[in-house]
């Protein structure tokens, strides 16, 4: 039979044994060679996942803030993403600004200045997990949890929706960044890599 007329049978492809990127690297070889560039890839699709996820502490941050400037001014609308701490905090204070309108600038001025605060507090959280600090990554997401604990104390399922929807991000974000030290430490250990 002439080879170059033969065309393979896809049945006989799983006797063919393991594709070559399957089998141990070869000490001997080149050092890094398509290994280390499809780990480098994955690295890099990993770190950029581990970011976006993080991205969404400035997110909440942002909407919070907007929701304090909407309803310190005496709106009712607010973001769902937005942090339940500060939404408390508005609430009561507008409230109260409309009881005691002599002092109601004070005490807005005070409640923005918290909300301030906390929006700080949060990017910061963002601004660690971003570059990789899990601890921090992790602390954030907890604190989360536990804001996103008072809408179900009010029962606004929205908000708990979308607290759920966040976290979510967050955590695959977080588990990308874990996923990224594996594949570090699998890159450390080829040959002619510096250790």
């Amino acid at each position: 039979m002439d080879p170059s007329h033969a065309q393979p049978p896809l049945e006989n492809a799983p006797q063919a044994g393991p594709a070559a990127p399957l089998e141990a690297p070869d000490s001997t070889a080149a050092p890094c060679a398509d290994p280390c560039a499809t780990l480098q890839v994955q690295l890099q699709t990993l770190e950029q996942s581990g970011r976006n996820g993080a991205n969404w502490f400035y997110w909440v941050a942002a909407l919070s803030l907007v929701n304090s400037v909407v309803l310190l001014s005496g709106g009712s609308s607010y973001f769902v993403i937005g942090m339940g701490i500060t939404l408390v905090v508005d609430v009561v204070t507008a409230g109260i600004a409309k009881e005691s309108p002599d002092i109601s600038t004070i005490l807005k001025v005070f409640a923005f200045g918290f909300d301030m605060v906390v929006a700080l507090i949060v990017v910061g959280f963002g601004w660690l997990a971003r570059k990789g600090y899990l601890a921090v990554y992790a602390l954030g997401m907890a604190l989360y949890v536990l804001d996103g604990l008072l809408f179900v104390l009010f029962q606004d399922w929205m908000s708990v929706g979308f607290h759920a929807f966040v976290l979510f991000c967050m955590w695959s974000g977080f588990s990308a960044f874990r996923q990224s030290r594996a594949v570090e430490r699998v890159l450390a250990q080829l040959p002619g890599q510096a250790q």
